[in-house]
C-alpha cells in the first residue's frame, strides 16, 4: 500500500515538473517517482533495494492499488 505525502516545492520546479509531464505525456507523479527511484539506487549508500522493493508486485494488489 502506498503513502500519500505533500511538500512544497519552489514554483519554477514545479512549472518545470508539470512542463516536462505535459512534454512527455507522463504524470508528474511518475516523473518524481522515477526521479527518487534513480537517487536511492544510484547513492552509493545502500538502498539500491529501495527500486527492487517499490518496482516488486504486492501480493493481492492490482492495478487500481496503484492509482493516485
Amino acid at each position: 500500500m502506498g503513502v500519500k505525502t505533500s511538500f512544497v516545492l519552489p514554483r519554477e520546479l514545479y512549472k518545470l515538473l508539470k512542463k516536462r509531464a505535459a512534454e512527455e505525456r507522463r504524470s508528474m507523479r511518475d516523473i518524481v517517482m522515477e526521479a527518487l527511484l534513480q537517487y536511492f539506487s544510484s547513492s552509493g549508500k545502500g538502498e539500491g533495494g529501495v527500486l527492487e522493493f517499490v518496482l516488486s508486485p504486492v501480493e493481492g494488489a492490482g492495478p487500481e492499488d496503484y492509482e493516485e
